[in-house]
């Protein structure tokens, strides 16, 4: 289940934004006050491709101690359609069942769980296709 499009499409927490420079034309994420490649500050905000495919991935089994609640987990490095590279986990599957070039699709989930009053932190994931 995912957040209803209200919540995903609140820029500030939920829409994955990077930036395209106006002088050099390179995309880059996350998004900046200027570009990474050129120190222009002439740049748009750019809403990212929701689908991409593997470059590589690994296996965490072990991690800060307050993510130990999700090891172990997969890591991957992900081409975005528009060409961004991005690194985040890939979830609801297994290494062995992963091939680097397999497509996938951009989601948010639950990232973080914290304190005792339950404070949960939302960010974006990668599902096969």
């Amino acid at each position: 289940m995912e957040p209803p499009k209200i919540w995903r499409e609140r820029r500030e927490k939920y829409l994955a934004l990077g930036i395209l420079c106006q002088e050099c034309k390179k995309k880059s994420f996350p998004i900046t006050q200027y570009c990474p490649h050129c120190s222009s500050k002439n740049i748009a905000e750019l809403k990212l491709a929701q689908t991409g495919k593997i470059l590589h991935f690994t296996r965490v089994s072990q991690t800060a101690e307050e993510l130990m609640f999700y090891a172990p987990y997969i890591i991957g490095l992900v081409e975005l359609d528009d060409g961004i590279k991005v690194t985040g986990q890939i979830t609801d599957t297994k290494l062995e069942d992963l091939a680097e070039g397999m497509k996938v699709r951009m989601v948010f989930r639950t990232l973080s769980k914290n304190g005792e009053e339950g404070l949960i932190g939302y960010g974006f994931k990668f599902v096969l296709i």
